[in-house]
């Protein structure tokens, strides 16, 4: 089940932690392919970098990445250590590389810190922060005596090339007699520096996007909510059976339409009419609590979807709704009703289920009387 999530076309609908998590493990998917390119480019000669140098950096993150793998498949997706163990797994593969392809990786090694900024744990930011720390301490000195030689570590070099080149000869000549200090001092400081800045616009440019998100996630909400009942939408509606979610799974329908509304309209004025759809809307909304979704379809018509509902539990819910619309109506001058009908889908599509529904809710309304029908 983790492997068919992780390789799902739309993570997205996964739940938070969860789709980031999915995304960490891609990531490092695409950087073994992409490790694994190099590494066969290095060994036809076409990259020129020591090849026991390539390669024992390229075993080690691989040796990482399937640990790795091997712990997600242990944990599963929902674990809360899960993200730790993904940020370490990145840190480790990326910081394996510095080690053997040293002045090649100066930037990437900095990339937990941006894939970090996808979660919203504060936690796993000063985690990575301090990792990445680490990873800059080891691969510097690390890559020093074992990776790919950085003539800039050893030989210090502090000016432009115009001044350490006299007829096509490089004028310094002196080994870096101090490598403790100076590393730490001209490149491991430095580095741990950049990280700040980058964790820093990280966070930022995370919560502008989390900001933007959520407001769109608010204007999206609106925009499929019925402003004077608080119910979704029939566009909402439409959508639901568009995306065919529920088509062919077990779901209740139970729809509702509102009696004498014209009438109360007619004789009374439209704001009456509004009060009695409000107060049939709250109570359809209070009796179905978190079970399911409920949305205004018509004028006088509303519906709730159930998913996994069945017959007892469309009855239950409809026997809460009448007790609960006879304790809103209280203080109605108008006393309030509606005809009910439901129907229950299992193996059919959505649009299906809610027809019959509404032909049930019917053979309720033409018998003259609130009761129910199926």
């Amino acid at each position: 089940m983790t492997i068919h999530r992780l390789f799902s076309k739309d993570p997205n609908d996964e739940e938070e932690n969860v789709t980031q998590n999915i995304y960490v493990f891609r990531f490092i998917l695409f950087c073994i392919i992409v490790y694994s390119f190099e590494m066969l480019l290095n060994s036809v000669d076409i990259f020129i970098v020591d090849k026991t140098i390539f390669t024992r950096g390229y075993v080690t993150g691989c040796l990482f990445a399937a640990v790795y793998v091997l712990i997600l498949l242990h944990l599963g997706l929902e674990h809360p250590l899960t993200k730790y163990v993904s940020i370490t797994a990145v840190s480790l593969i990326i910081m394996a590389a510095s080690v053997s392809l040293t002045y090649h990786m100066i930037i990437i090694i900095m990339m937990p810190i941006i894939i970090a900024g996808m979660y919203t744990s504060k936690q796993l930011s000063i985690y990575t922060f301090v990792f990445t720390v680490l990873s800059i301490i080891i691969s510097t000195y690390a890559g020093y005596y074992y990776g790919v030689c950085d003539a800039n570590m050893v030989l210090l070099t502090t000016t432009s090339m115009n001044h350490l080149v006299e007829n096509g000869t490089f004028l310094l000549n002196q080994v870096n007699e101090n490598p403790g200090v100076t590393l730490a001092l001209y490149y491991v400081l430095p580095r741990c520096l950049m990280a700040m800045s980058f964790v820093y616009v990280s966070n930022i440019v995370n919560q502008v996007i989390r900001k933007s998100l959520k407001n769109a996630m608010k204007m999206e909400e609106k925009a499929a909510t019925d402003e004077m009942t608080g119910l979704y939408n029939k566009n909402k509606l439409l959508a639901t059976i568009e995306k065919r979610t529920y088509d062919y799974q077990q779901v209740a329908i139970v729809y509702w339409d509102i009696n004498r509304l014209k009438y109360v309209n007619d004789t009374y004025g439209h704001f009456a009419g509004d009060q009695m759809i409000v107060k049939v809307a709250q109570s359809i909304r209070i009796a179905l609590g978190d079970a399911g979704m409920a949305f205004r379809y018509g004028g006088d018509e509303m519906l709730a979807l159930i998913p996994g509902g069945t017959g007892e539990t469309a009855e239950k819910m409809i026997k809460t709704w009448k007790q609960t619309l006879a304790a809103v109506q209280v203080d109605c001058e108008i006393p309030i009703s509606a005809a009910v009908g439901y129907a229950i889908g299992e193996h059919e599509k959505l649009k299906n289920v809610i027809a019959e529904a509404d032909r049930n809710m019917y053979a309720c309304k033409h018998a003259g009387r609130n009761s129910t029908e199926k």
